[in-house]
């Protein structure tokens, strides 16, 4: 194939990727958040899917694109949710919601995409048309390309308003900074500290041990500062957190009680004759 020949290819494969979704997405049911573009772009034509853990049908999702690219599915075009069972041996497909009647709502780090005017249900749910609803929720772990469809719930046994409930992780949808990003500042302060020391310790033993030749407890760099430091905390602590028994009280005597005791034959020649 000549370089002529595998350009032109390949603007054909790209003309035919872009025609396969809607690039503005849009809502005909809901107005659009302004920001709405933004967060769904990374998502933009990606089919998905996930099988029910009860049922064991599987489900095919397609952001603003048909649920698949498979040839069974190709045949429905506008449809971005399906479902496929199995019945008597044969596959059987059922046409949950069209991508262009849709609906969203958002929040800080979740969307709901509601796909409406599916197949209608058969003797159930009024006959009403199907409709599908879509959680795609903020998850930092989940790569894009990654995420995988859980069925939550088809809610049925009711008489009008029956849908299918699905979720989705995806870091697509993250406002930035609704997740942490990195480490506090608490937690670089602390490994940093955690370092220091660690440097501390084994390089000054080292060199204690290899350049001083010191053995045991004198290996410990500045072992002699350290012990000080230590009593020093004990001394505090002894001072702040320890009383000593109070001294029995002394009694009063007077300002020169002492020189007069044992003295009272002294004064004799005081008294009158």
């Amino acid at each position: 194939m000549s370089c002529l020949d595998f350009l032109w290819t390949s603007l054909i494969l790209s003309m035919c990727t872009i025609g396969s979704f809607q690039s503005g997405c849009e809502f005909p049911l809901h107005k659009t958040p302004p920001d709405f573009q933004e967060r769904i772009q990374p998502l933009l034509g990606k089919t998905f899917f996930g099988t029910s853990s009860t049922t064991g049908d599987t489900f095919y999702f397609g952001v603003c694109t048909t649920s698949a690219n498979t040839p069974e599915l190709q045949k429905y075009p506008s449809y971005g949710l399906m479902q496929e069972t199995t019945e008597i041996d044969k596959k059987q497909f059922y046409k949950i919601g069209k991508y262009t009647n849709a609906s969203v709502i958002q929040g800080s780090d979740w969307l709901i995409l509601e796909y409406l005017d599916g197949e209608p249900y058969r003797g159930h749910c009024g006959s009403e048309p199907r409709k599908g609803r879509v959680l795609l929720t903020c998850d930092g772990s989940v790569k894009i390309g990654e995420e995988l469809l859980v069925v939550l719930e088809e809610e049925r046994n009711k008489t009008q308003d029956c849908f299918y409930l699905f979720e989705m992780r995806t870091s697509a949808v993250c406002v930035q900074g609704s997740t942490p990003s990195g480490l506090s500042i608490g937690s670089i302060l602390l490994i940093v500290f955690l370092c220091v020391v660690s440097l501390y310790l084994i390089l000054g033993c080292a060199y204690m041990r290899f350049v001083l030749h010191a053995k045991g407890k004198d290996q410990c760099p500045n072992y002699e500062f350290w012990q000080d430091f230590g009593n020093l905390q004990a001394d505090g602590c002894n001072l702040v957190c320890r009383t000593n028994s109070p001294t029995a009280s002394r009694s009063y005597k007077g300002i020169g009680d002492d020189q007069l005791e044992g003295d009272d034959d002294k004064d004799d020649h005081l008294l009158p004759m």
